[in-house]
């Protein structure tokens, strides 16, 4: 199946408008989903629209959902979305950091109890086009997947970190990552397209390393990027994001599927140094560029620069949707009432 991202976006929007979201919901999370295809993140793409569409369904997302101002000190915000859109929530938080930092040159937004964010680096390409640095943090109380430096049961979550970095005259740096060793939505992907994964990805749930992605499914666990350095970040994370925001850490009993994410935002002018500073990072990155490549078909790419290729080529080619992964999402329409032909 090959699709626009247009045509991914009206999937997104005729089910979850069947399923219960109201049309702007419907309008702007199929946009975010579209965009996560667009740039090569499949796993954060169509393929979510299930899991939104069964949120909906048991009420771990509420359509309608109040975003509430929860404390303010200065430049520090936390809301509470109340089991509201991620989508929608984040994008409206992250705007209000890009607003405070450009009034007072810098800002930090804690935003909990939200559903899934979506891609991380949304929310810093948008503060980049604004010329704001940001730091993005996530973690999930209910859903423990990934297993400690050294241990092999369940007891963290992926925890992702952005960073966004905005250079004038070129594409901004986008770090976007999880701490795991790699999203859980890809071995969701790989596990509907029925392919292995790498090795060093997860064990089973005896602790045996695995290239099944199933075997994630039947009680495995993820492993931690980098060993310890991975550990310790996300532990960090988890933290920042659901500790500090009282949104709460990764908790056994915690049944509700969502996320908590702290960010902060440094407007490039704030040190009133913006030329000189873009000069420093651009030089750099063309310094590193210009690196001798291994392979010389695969040149050195500054992290950004693959998503950005990957949405010109899309953009002429289109987006392939494995058959696995439409079949799911022809069924989630078909049990609300649509039919394959409506979707498209």
């Amino acid at each position: 199946m090959r699709l626009t991202a247009e045509q991914i976006g009206h999937v997104v929007q005729r089910i979850l408008a069947a399923a219960g979201a109201t049309a702007t919901e419907a309008e702007r999370v199929g946009l975010r989903l579209a965009n996560a295809n667009l740039v090569g993140h499949d796993s954060h793409g169509l393929i979510r629209v299930c899991q939104y569409a069964d949120q909906l369904g048991d009420g771990t997302i509420r359509s309608g959902a109040k975003l509430a101002l929860v404390a303010r000190l200065g430049a520090v915000a936390i809301y509470d979305a109340n089991l509201g859109f991620g989508q929608l929530a984040a994008e409206v938080t992250t705007q209000e950091g890009i607003d405070k930092a450009q009034e007072l040159g810098i800002s930090a937004i804690g935003l909990r109890n939200v559903s899934h964010v979506g891609r991380l680096g949304d929310w810093a390409e948008l503060a980049a086009e604004q010329g704001v640095i940001s730091f993005h943090f996530v973690n999930s109380p209910a859903k423990p997947g990934v297993s400690p430096f050294g241990g092999i049961e369940r007891r963290m979550a992926t925890n992702p970190i952005c960073i966004g970095y905005p250079v004038v005259g070129r594409d901004p740096l986008i770090v976007d990552m999880t701490t795991s060793s790699v999203a859980e939505g890809k071995l969701r992907v790989a596990n509907a397209a029925g392919t292995p994964i790498p090795e060093g990805w997860i064990l089973d749930k005896e602790g045996n390393p695995t290239t099944d992605p199933s075997d994630y499914y039947d009680g495995g666990a993820l492993l931690t990027m980098g060993g310890h350095k991975g550990y310790g970040l996300s532990l960090a994370i988890d933290l920042l994001a659901g500790a500090f925001t009282c949104g709460k850490t990764v908790n056994p009993e915690d049944t509700v599927n969502r996320n908590n994410m702290f960010s902060i935002f440094v407007d490039t002018s704030a040190a009133g140094l913006q030329d000189q500073a873009n000069e420093i990072a651009s030089s750099y990155l063309s310094w590193i560029k210009s690196c001798a490549a291994r392979d010389p078909n695969r040149p050195v790419l500054i992290p950004g620069e693959p998503e950005a290729r990957e949405k010109r080529k899309r953009l002429q080619s289109g987006i392939e949707v494995p058959d696995g992964i439409w079949r799911q999402v022809v069924d989630t329409a078909e049990a609300l009432g649509l039919s394959e032909a409506e979707l498209t």
